[in-house]
């Protein structure tokens, strides 16, 4: 319902004191034909559920006009009730979210109000979505022992979410030891996530591994602003066993010469 401000400006004499003087008063209008919408929207917004949003229009007086109910998501529009007329002077007209995903996360959706095709009034409300903790695992199981120096390795995390979540949300990253965040190079290699369903996989290659991969590997992943994270320690093998190495022996070999004598030769 807009509002029209007037202002009046009369004339008013008086005779006892021979005097006039002019007043000035405001006069606020109600334009009745033009409907208040107020949009509203449950105050949990969770990813994988439903959420019903609801458009409340109220008019001083109802509206004899055909009258349009618009519910848009970015002015894009998703459905549009018509009426050949407004009789109540309040009604709720509701939208329905099957199933909430990620990429509803800062969305407006609105509600206009159409009169002979014109819009008149809207509202609309912004989604502030939450995706529940996602479960994180590593595999080798923690903690990694047996792995030798020179051999290769990979560490793999699996990230299980609820449905609606976009793979274009998921972010995981990986810590190695000391904290910091291991990148791609000439020994080290950090496959893409891939995604299946709702499970996530990035995994860490080691060409071989070298004394210093020693301690905690931690994957953490991020999915808008919920959190999760899983950690396995690497324990490598900085001896190789016995079967590794080649030792060496002294060799005894002995030259008998029937003239000269024996001659004996030792080797390493």
């Amino acid at each position: 319902m807009e509002l029209e401000e007037l202002v009046k400006t009369t004339g008013f004499c008086s005779p006892t004191y021979d005097t006039c003087v002019n007043i000035s008063f405001d006069v606020m209008l109600f334009s009745t034909h033009h409907p208040i919408v107020t949009v509203t929207a449950p105050n949990t917004q969770i990813v994988g559920q439903s959420l019903t949003l609801e458009c409340n229009v109220t008019t001083v007086r109802g509206i004899t006009s055909r009258v349009d109910i618009i519910w848009s998501r970015d002015d894009v529009e998703l459905n549009r009730t018509i009426s050949p007329a407004m009789i109540n002077s309040s009604l709720f007209y509701s939208y329905t979210i099957s199933m909430l995903s990620t990429d509803d996360e800062d969305r407006e959706y609105k509600c206009t109000v159409e009169i002979n095709n014109s819009p008149v009034a809207a509202d609309s409300v912004t989604l502030d979505v939450m995706v529940p903790p996602p479960t994180v695992t590593i595999s080798p199981p923690h903690p990694i022992q047996g792995a030798m120096v020179g051999s290769p390795q990979m560490i793999q995390c699996t990230v299980s979410t609820v449905s609606g979540v976009e793979s274009s949300a998921v972010m995981i990253s990986w810590m190695g030891p000391g904290g910091d965040t291991i990148t791609n190079d000439s020994r080290v290699t950090i496959n893409p996530t891939n995604s299946s369903g709702n499970t996530y996989t990035s995994s860490i290659q080691f060409t071989y591994l070298m004394e210093g991969d020693e301690g905690t590997y931690m994957c953490n992943v991020m999915i808008l602003e919920t959190k999760g994270s899983a950690l396995v320690v690497l324990e490598t093998l900085t001896d190789q066993p016995e079967a590794y190495y080649t030792r060496s022996q002294t060799l005894m070999v002995a030259l008998v010469f029937p003239a000269i004598g024996t001659i004996v030769c030792a080797s390493m």
